[in-house]
């Protein structure tokens, strides 16, 4: 196979040029959040229970036949969960609250999964600051689930409308 066209222009197969661009995705660095607080500033970084060797975030949820304890990943992208008590259910809404307090946590925007879905918030700071926090979708199993910066959400939404 030639590696140059006619007129001189470099000839990359499509195979190569897909193969590359999985390898560049897998090796992504994704972040591990350290730090996460409630909105009243207390620590919710749970560093007993840990889910793929980093300390989660533990969180109460609250609907109305359902309460209990569960601590999310705090790896970017990552969907896992420890239980602790309670059963979540995929597809379903869950008020989400500091296991410390009881503050609920704040909104960001609505989800788009779900007509009363919300992107909550998670700060990384005690003070609460919208740039510096991480955002997630409080229904079980929604692709919007993961942790990602709240800044991302909001510029997301800037440019596509939705999430």
């Amino acid at each position: 196979m030639d590696r140059f066209s006619k007129d001189g222009k470099l000839i990359i197969p499509l195979m190569q040029r897909k193969k590359g661009t999985k390898e560049t995705d897998d090796k992504k660095v994704r972040y591990v959040v350290t730090e996460a607080y409630c909105p009243d500033g207390c620590n919710i970084i749970d560093k007993e229970h840990k889910v793929h060797g980093a300390g989660g975030l533990r969180m109460k949820f609250k609907r109305a036949d359902m309460e209990g304890e569960f601590v999310l990943s705090a790896i970017e992208g990552d969907f896992e969960k420890v239980i602790l008590s309670g059963e979540l259910k995929d597809g379903v809404k869950d008020e989400l609250y500091c296991p410390h307090c009881g503050a609920m946590f704040a909104k960001l925007v609505d989800c788009s999964c779900k007509p009363d879905a919300d992107m909550v918030v998670i700060g990384l700071t005690p003070k609460l600051d919208f740039n510096n926090a991480v955002s997630f979708c409080n229904v079980t199993g929604c692709p919007n689930g993961m942790s990602i910066k709240s800044g991302e959400v909001i510029q997301h939404i800037r440019l596509r409308g939705s999430i």
